[in-house]
This record gives C-alpha cells, sequence and structure tokens, in this order.
C-alpha cells in the first residue's frame, strides 16, 4: 500500500511540473506570429523567432516525459471506479506522449541545424505543416482523454471541482486543436485551460495520497 501513496504523491508533482511546462511552452510560443508563405520573409521569420522557438521546443520535451509517471498514478487511483473509461482515457494520454515527441523533433528541425544541412523554404513550410497538423492531432485526442477522466474522476468523487474543471478544458482542447481557424484569445483560452487542469489534478493527487496515507 506504501507504494500505492508515493506513486499517487509522486504521479501528482509530476502531473502539476508537466502543466507548468506546457504553460511556460505556450507563453514561448505566444508572441509568435503565424509564418508568412513567401521564401524570403519566411526565413526573416525563423531568424527573429529562433530564441522563442527553440526554448519551446525544449520545455515540450520535459512536458511530455512527465507524463509517463503521471498516467501511471492516474490509471492505479480511477481503474477501480470505472475500468473501461480509465483505459481509454489514460491510453489516449499515453498516446499523445509519442506525439508530443515527434512535435519535439519536429519543431527542432526549425531552430536546430543537423550537420550543418540547411533546410529551403519550401521544406521550412513543410515541416511547419506538419508541426501544426501534429498540434491538431495531439490536441484531439489529449481533449478526449480530458473528458473521459474527468467524467470517472467525478463518478469516483474524486473531486466535483476538478472535474468540472477538465469538462471545460477537454471542450476547449476539441475547439482549439484548429488554431489556424481560431482568434489568439480563443487559443490561450484553451491552453492555460488544458495546463491548469493538469495542475488542479496534480494538487487534487497530492490530496488524495496524503488522505489515503493516514
Amino acid at each position: 500500500m506504501k507504494t500505492h501513496y508515493r506513486l499517487l504523491k509522486f504521479g501528482g508533482i509530476t502531473l502539476i511540473g508537466s502543466g507548468l511546462l506546457f504553460l511556460a511552452q505556450y507563453l514561448f510560443l505566444r508572441p509568435v506570429p503565424a509564418p508568412p508563405l513567401e521564401d524570403a520573409a519566411l526565413l526573416s521569420w525563423l531568424s527573429e523567432w529562433r530564441f522563442q522557438l527553440s526554448m519551446a521546443d525544449e520545455v515540450l520535451f520535459f512536458a511530455a516525459v512527465l507524463l509517463i509517471p503521471s498516467i501511471a498514478a492516474l490509471y492505479r487511483l480511477l481503474v477501480q471506479v470505472h475500468p473501461v473509461l480509465t483505459v481509454f482515457g489514460c491510453g489516449l494520454l499515453t498516446v499523445s506522449i509519442p506525439v508530443y515527441i515527434v512535435l519535439v523533433i519536429i519543431l527542432g528541425r526549425l531552430v536546430y541545424p543537423v550537420y550543418g544541412i540547411e533546410l529551403s523554404p519550401e521544406s521550412y513550410r513543410l515541416v511547419i505543416s506538419l508541426y501544426y497538423g501534429g498540434v491538431h492531432c495531439v490536441a484531439l485526442v489529449v481533449g478526449i482523454a480530458t473528458i473521459l477522466l474527468s467524467l470517472v474522476i467525478r463518478m469516483g468523487g474524486f473531486g466535483r471541482i476538478t472535474a468540472s474543471f477538465g469538462f471545460l478544458a477537454g471542450i476547449f482542447d476539441l475547439i482549439g486543436s484548429y488554431p489556424w481557424m481560431l482568434g489568439n484569445m480563443m487559443i490561450l483560452i484553451s491552453q492555460v485551460l488544458f495546463a491548469g487542469w493538469f495542475v488542479i489534478l496534480g494538487v487534487n493527487l497530492r490530496n488524495i495520497a496524503k488522505k489515503q496515507a493516514i
């Protein structure tokens, strides 16, 4: 049983850390405008925003890695409440991790040269389109996972506020999966809600671990 409490506590800590890192990644990308289409303007855009893109790339890697123990803790807590929804939700979150890692690789190709290989503007446009396509995909996956897990959290009585916040975050994840169609404010709201739910859920996990340890 001690291992159970330790997993919940550690998973809560890593979930808080992951949420804060996702928020940091969003803040690094916040001032970056949409990439221009013209060759010269695109190369100038990459040069001007290289620091923000590189920092967002580094932060995203650690945010994704911290999800591994977080998902394990969530599964351990929720599987007894509703096994099917828990497996589905945690499975979707697990699928998001390799997608995030691929996004790290793709975003890195915009700012980090490999063996001095320079990409053409056409190649950069392909890399950027792949990145936004990946962001769209992972937002859909995480949005569905958030709604499913929030439903289990509500059923298990592990926090009505946490569950309600999760439903809201999941809906905005689905809406925010189309960043090229939405205004900056709507995107910011969806990103802050997503990161905020991780933090709130992580705090809740730690509190549950303390109560069960007594």
